[in-house]
């Protein structure tokens, strides 16, 4: 058998692979850098028995909420509902307050200079005189605001949103119908509309001092004309220091 013979049969000998190199040998190369490193690949078991863990883990944990808790926080939101119409109610109602005014400036004010600057207020706000002596009542007619009505829609279209949501949670069956309780929110605007006019008496009673001046102005009433009659007429709440809003002139 000549050389090449010996060569081609060589050749044709199956490939074996080479052993693996000893750890020892692996990890010193691995420090002093000689040589390529290796990256150990965890087995197939390893990483189903890996993903079946995970899978357990996201079983047992993946609601995110404690069940006492949740139910804890719908009961709190299901007893503040009742808040929404109270609030529609409130809307219709006076709100009766009573405040002592003295001047803003500190100014003396004659008995006849705070009657004429009061009648002139009530007049231009279509109340009447119903009865004159020391202390003189007004009578008029308070009338539905629009912006009164669509904020109370607004509000009330929310707090129906968040119902909705919440039901929608705590009664899947339902899905996303429970929204449409937001169109019930209008009526909480035609309910005021239609409830908000009424008559309203304002009680005014001036206190002079011992120099025959007004030192002092008691007003009972509506909260909101009585708040519109301080500041028309430039008025402060005896004993307090109003201090004016950013968007106030």
């Amino acid at each position: 058998m000549d050389a090449t013979t010996a060569a081609g049969r060589r050749l044709l000998l199956p490939l074996r692979p080479a052993p693996p190199p000893p750890r020892g040998a692996v990890a010193a190369c691995s420090r002093r850098g000689a040589g390529p490193r290796v990256r150990v690949v965890p087995a197939r078991g390893s990483l189903d028995r890996a993903a079946v863990l995970l899978d357990a883990a996201a079983a047992v944990g993946g609601t995110g909420y404690s069940q006492a808790s949740y139910y804890t926080s719908l009961g709190l939101f299901v007893l503040s509902v009742p808040g929404l119409w109270s609030l529609i109610k409130r809307s219709v109602k006076s709100k009766i307050v009573q405040k002592t005014f003295v001047k803003e400036d500190g100014q003396l004010m004659t008995p006849n200079q705070v009657a004429g600057e009061i009648l002139s207020f009530f007049t231009r706000n279509n109340f009447t005189i119903l009865d004159r002596g020391e202390v003189i009542t007004f009578e008029g007619t308070m009338v539905p605001s629009r912006g009164q009505a669509a904020l109370l829609t607004f509000c009330t279209c929310i707090s129906l949103g968040s119902v909705g949501l919440v039901l929608s949670i705590a009664v899947p069956e339902g899905g996303n119908n429970w929204f449409w309780l937001i169109t019930l929110s209008p009526l909480a605007g035609v309910y005021y509309w239609t409830k908000a006019s009424r008559k309203e008496e304002i009680k005014v009673k001036m206190i002079l001092s011992d120099d025959g001046n007004v030192s002092e102005i008691l007003v009972r009433g509506d909260d909101v004309q009585v708040e519109q009659m301080r500041k028309d007429l430039k008025l402060s709440e005896k004993g307090m220091i109003y201090v004016k809003g950013i968007f106030e002139t």
